[in-house]
């Protein structure tokens, strides 16, 4: 499981992807505050691409990765291949 706190960046602002064994999660973040008193009208605006890749295991499955996002949190659901066991091999006489 990977957790990223994102905040203020909605699920259509967010990229995952995979390949070759990195995991990529980049996006966008448009945040705009408007505040208003008496004589004064503030506006900020931040806005910013991102992205962050991870370098992961050949045991991951990675046709079963799923994200999901709440909250400002993204979380990453990572799976592992089962393992192979190893098995023995009956040697026969001729």
């Amino acid at each position: 499981m990977l957790r990223a706190d994102l905040p203020g960046v909605s699920a259509e602002d967010i990229d995952i992807s995979m390949d070759k064994g990195l995991l990529t999660i980049s996006g966008e973040r448009r945040e705009e505050k408007n505040e208003k008193a008496e004589g004064l009208h503030r506006i900020e605006r931040a806005t910013g691409k991102f992205y962050r890749r991870f370098s992961l295991p050949e045991t991951v499955n990675s046709d079963g990765i799923s994200a999901r996002s709440a909250n400002g949190i993204v979380e990453v659901s990572i799976p592992k291949q089962p393992q192979v066991q190893a098995r023995r091999i009956a040697v026969e006489a001729a």
